[in-house]
C-alpha cells in the first residue's frame, strides 16, 4: 500500500518534462512552419513578378517591332531598343535562385519597364507627326508637280503659239510678187530692148516681176536670185562657179543671176537678165528666190 504513492510521485515529474519538450517542438515545429510559408509565399510573389516584368517586357519588344519610321534616325534609335529589350529578357530567363541580386534586377527591370513605355509613347508621338509632316509635304509636292505640268503645258502651249506665229511672221515677210514676165531680148543700137522669141536671136532672158509693199518685211538690202534651167534640168551656168551660190533649206545652190535690192517696205519693180551663148531652141524655166526661200517661178520657151 505504501509503494503506490511513491511510484505516482516519481512519474509527475517525467510528465511535467515531456510536456515542456512537446510544447517546445510545437512551438519550434510552428516557426519552422511558419518561416516556410512565409519563404514559399516570397518565392511566388518573386516568381510572380518576374513573369509579370517577363510579360511587360514580351509585349514591349512586341510594339517597338510594330514601329517603323522612314526617317533612318528614328529607325536606328528604335532597333537600339528593341535589342536592349532582347538582351533583357534573356538576362531575366538567367534568374531562378531568390537573392540580392534577383530582387535588384526585378526592381530595376520593373522601373526600366516603365522608361521604355514612357519612350515608346514619345516614338510613336514622333512617328505620327513625321507622317502629319510627310502627309503635308507630299501634298505640297503633288500640288508643285501639278502647277509644274500646268507650267510645262503653258510653256509648251505658248511655244507652239510663238512657233505659229513666228511662221505666221516669216509667211507675212516674205516677199509677195505680182505681174511676173520672162521674155527673150535681144539688144539693138542706143541698148534698146526689143522681144525675141527665137533662140538664135535672142541676147538675155529677161524676168521682171513687182514686189508688193510689206510692212512685215524687214528693210534693207536683199539679194534676190534666178536660177535658169534648160528643158533636161540643168541649171546654167554648167560651170559651176562656186562663187554664185546662195543658201537654200541649209544648201548651197548655184545661180543663173542676182541682184541686190534695196528694199524699203515699198513696191518695187525688179528685173533680172541672164546671158548664154548661144541660146537654143527649148523651154527654160526660172524659180527665184530671197531671204532663203523660193518666192516664184517662171518660164519661157524659145523658137
Amino acid at each position: 500500500m505504501d509503494e503506490e504513492p511513491k511510484d505516482i510521485k516519481g512519474k509527475q515529474p517525467q510528465s511535467r518534462l515531456f510536456q515542456v519538450v512537446g510544447i517546445i517542438l510545437f512551438i519550434l515545429f510552428t516557426i519552422l512552419g511558419w518561416q516556410f510559408l512565409e519563404q514559399k509565399s516570397i518565392a511566388e510573389s518573386e516568381r510572380t513578378e518576374k513573369e509579370a516584368v517577363k510579360a511587360e517586357l514580351t509585349e514591349l519588344l512586341a510594339e517597338y517591332k510594330k514601329l517603323d519610321s522612314d526617317n533612318a534616325q528614328l529607325n536606328s534609335q528604335l532597333r537600339g531598343k528593341q535589342a536592349q529589350i532582347a538582351e533583357m529578357l534573356l538576362e531575366l530567363e538567367k534568374i531562378d535562385k531568390q537573392s540580392k541580386e534577383q530582387v535588384w534586377m526585378l526592381a530595376n527591370y520593373k522601373k526600366e519597364s516603365k522608361t521604355l513605355r514612357g519612350l515608346l509613347k514619345t516614338y510613336l508621338h514622333e512617328i505620327d507627326s513625321l507622317g502629319k509632316t510627310i502627309i503635308v509635304l507630299e501634298t505640297e509636292k503633288s500640288a508643285v508637280e501639278s502647277n509644274l505640268t500646268k507650267e510645262k503645258a503653258r510653256t509648251q502651249e505658248l511655244s507652239v503659239e510663238k512657233e505659229g506665229l513666228s511662221e505666221k511672221v516669216a509667211l507675212g515677210a516674205k516677199f509677195i510678187l505680182h505681174d511676173l514676165t520672162t521674155v527673150g531680148v535681144r539688144f539693138k543700137g542706143g541698148g534698146r530692148e526689143k522681144a525675141e522669141t527665137r533662140a538664135r536671136k535672142a541676147d538675155k532672158i529677161k524676168t521682171c516681176f513687182t514686189i508688193g509693199a510689206n510692212e512685215l518685211a524687214k528693210p534693207g538690202e536683199r539679194n534676190i536670185y534666178i536660177r535658169v534651167a534648160g528643158e533636161n534640168g540643168d541649171v546654167f551656168p554648167k560651170d559651176r562657179d562656186s562663187s554664185k551660190v546662195f543658201i537654200f533649206e541649209g544648201k548651197e545652190l548655184v545661180y543663173s543671176a542676182k541682184r541686190v535690192l534695196n528694199y524699203q517696205n515699198q513696191e518695187v519693180e525688179v528685173c533680172l537678165y541672164f546671158q548664154k551663148f548661144p541660146f537654143v531652141a527649148e523651154r527654160y524655166s526660172i524659180d527665184i528666190f530671197a531671204d532663203g526661200v523660193q518666192i516664184g517661178e517662171s518660164a519661157i520657151k524659145l523658137e
